[in-house]
């Protein structure tokens, strides 16, 4: 009943019109983040983000409850089989029996049996089954996608930590030689070489000098914080002076094309796992239109007394299959079809988004 998933036409051009030219770098979709850096400290940074970052351990718990989440629907295929013993004693008034007189009487019945296993004729069981595992393949999908983010972020971060370092040193060596600067003219003045206007002037940029490094600092501090919060553990990076050099640092990479996304970046890979499941569940909503057929039914012994369960003429059995179809549901599940259509619909607009973005 679901209708067959169809890829939407990617909406962006299927070249990218700022692409360098020549192909002699690694395409970026082929390359791991540890080939792409070539920089120790940054990589012992993503590994300790990618062990202890809080928003990493929330998305890989997110895959854990749509594993488990998916489980459930999954057994819904398959009928649940119990066993059980039902033990019952009951005084009936001799009013309410043929003999007049109150009759005391034990029942005791052991068997195992299934209750209500729908039989899947129109596909609605698969079709939440086939919801679910698309449901479960995007979280996880998106799992990756964090995972990417993370280190992004963290790259990101440490590369802004790297600039404000280097400012910082700029900075400094401009205090250290505007304050020589102020040196010498204030002992211009004192010999009276030149005016005390000049020196209010070097005054003034040496002050905005050291006003600036306190600023950066704080700036600094403030990025440091940032990142520590990323990496989800204290981290002592001392500044590293000039050491920003990003062409020694990273590897060189080719964008490659457009529709490589779609086979690599997992939040598009998401996407599409969504809208494979908003499908699975139109097929679901179209077939709540058809009769469900449940089979009930159990096989064991019944007996009036306890040691009579084993006895020779004691098996006892039972099976009641149902069909049910409403008649009138007041537009429920009309209302359930165009409900799952939107949200397909939705769906496909989120996937184009995702496309565009990425």
């Amino acid at each position: 009943m679901a209708p067959p998933h169809e890829r939407p036409a990617l909406p962006v051009p299927d070249r990218y019109l700022d692409a360098p030219a020549g192909a002699a770098a690694a395409s970026a979709a082929a390359t791991a983040w540890r080939d792409f850096s070539s920089d120790s400290s940054l990589n012992a940074l993503v590994d300790l983000a990618l062990a202890n970052n809080r928003d990493l351990r929330s998305a890989l718990l997110r895959v854990e409850e749509a594993r488990a989440a998916y489980g459930i629907q999954r057994s819904d295929r398959l009928p649940t089989i119990a066993a059980a013993l039902d033990a019952a004693r009951a005084r009936v008034p001799g009013d309410l029996n043929v003999s007049g007189r109150p009759v005391v009487g034990s029942q005791f019945q052991l068997g195992v049996g299934l209750s209500s296993w729908e039989l899947d004729l129109w596909g609605r069981v698969r079709s939440l089954n086939e919801a679910a595992l698309q449901s479960y393949l995007a979280t996880d999908a998106a799992r990756r996608a964090a995972t990417s983010s993370i280190v992004a972020q963290v790259a990101n971060s440490y590369l802004g930590l790297l600039e404000y370092d280097k400012r910082l040193a700029l900075a400094r060596r401009t205090v250290a030689n505007r304050a020589e600067s102020l040196h010498i003219f204030r002992r211009r003045v004192e010999l009276g070489a030149t005016s005390r206007l000049e020196l209010t002037q070097v005054d003034l940029l040496w002050r905005q000098a050291s006003a600036l490094v306190a600023q950066l600092e704080q700036a600094r501090a403030t990025q440091a914080h940032a990142l520590a919060l990323l990496v989800g553990a204290p981290i002592d990076l001392p500044p590293a002076g000039d050491r920003l050099d990003g062409a020694a640092m990273f590897r060189a990479v080719e964008p490659g094309i457009p529709s490589d996304l779609l086979l690599q970046r997992p939040d598009i890979v998401a996407a599409e796992h969504a809208l494979k499941a908003a499908n699975a569940n139109i097929g679901a909503a179209r077939a709540a239109f058809f009769p469900r057929i449940a089979l009930t039914g159990s096989l064991g012994t019944a007996s009036a007394a306890l040691d009579g369960l084993f006895k020779s003429g004691s098996s006892a059995w039972t099976f009641a299959p149902s069909i049910s179809l409403p008649i009138f549901d007041g537009g429920r599940r009309q209302a359930s079809l165009d409900l799952a259509t939107v949200r397909r619909d939705q769906a496909i607009t989120a996937y184009e988004q995702v496309v565009q973005s990425a």
